[in-house]
């Protein structure tokens, strides 16, 4: 069976597909995920690329490969410096 991967969340320059249990993101350089939080623990793991994220109070740059946990209801940003590949786990 083939079905067709559904888009949840597409601007110019990001792209969001929905695999079941992780999304598929793709953010093109200069893309930003704006600022916001989840009430459950959110995991990323950073495939291609780098990018600058802000959890919290901290901000870092993060290089692939990377897997990234945040803790629930903390705010988060992340803006990519490269082209960025992405999954993230539900």
């Amino acid at each position: 069976m083939v079905e067709k991967i559904k888009i949840v969340e597409q601007f110019k320059d990001c792209v969001a597909y929905d695999c079941d249990l992780v999304w598929y993101i793709c953010l093109e350089k200069g893309a930003t995920a704006s600022d916001h939080s989840h009430n459950h623990q959110e995991t990323l793991f950073l495939m291609n690329g780098t990018a600058e994220a802000i959890i919290g109070n901290d901000t870092k740059i993060i290089n692939t490969p990377a897997k990234v946990v945040i803790p629930p209801n903390v705010y988060h940003k992340f803006t990519a410096l490269t082209d960025l590949i992405g999954l993230e786990i539900k």
